[in-house]
C-alpha cells in the first residue's frame, strides 16, 4: 500500500513540473474569459470561442516572434 502512495506522489509531483509557464498572453486571455463570464456579456459558448481565438492569436504571435 505504501508502494502506492509513494508512485502516486512521485507520478504528482513529475507532472506538475512538465506543465509548461503560461505566456502573458495566455494569461491576459484567460482574464478576459473570466471577466466575460463574470460580467454576464456573453454566453458560456460565446466567451469559450472568444477565448480559442486569443489563444490561437497568441500561438500565431509567438510562432511569428521565433521566426524573426
Amino acid at each position: 500500500m505504501k508502494s502506492k502512495i509513494l508512485l502516486l506522489t512521485v507520478v504528482l509531483l513529475a507532472s506538475g513540473s512538465a506543465v509548461p509557464q503560461k505566456s502573458d498572453c495566455d494569461t491576459n486571455c484567460q482574464k478576459r474569459y473570466s471577466y466575460c463570464i463574470s460580467s454576464g456579456k456573453g454566453s458560456q459558448r460565446a466567451c469559450l470561442v472568444e477565448l480559442e481565438k486569443c489563444r490561437k492569436a497568441c500561438l500565431k504571435k509567438e510562432k511569428s516572434g521565433l521566426s524573426q
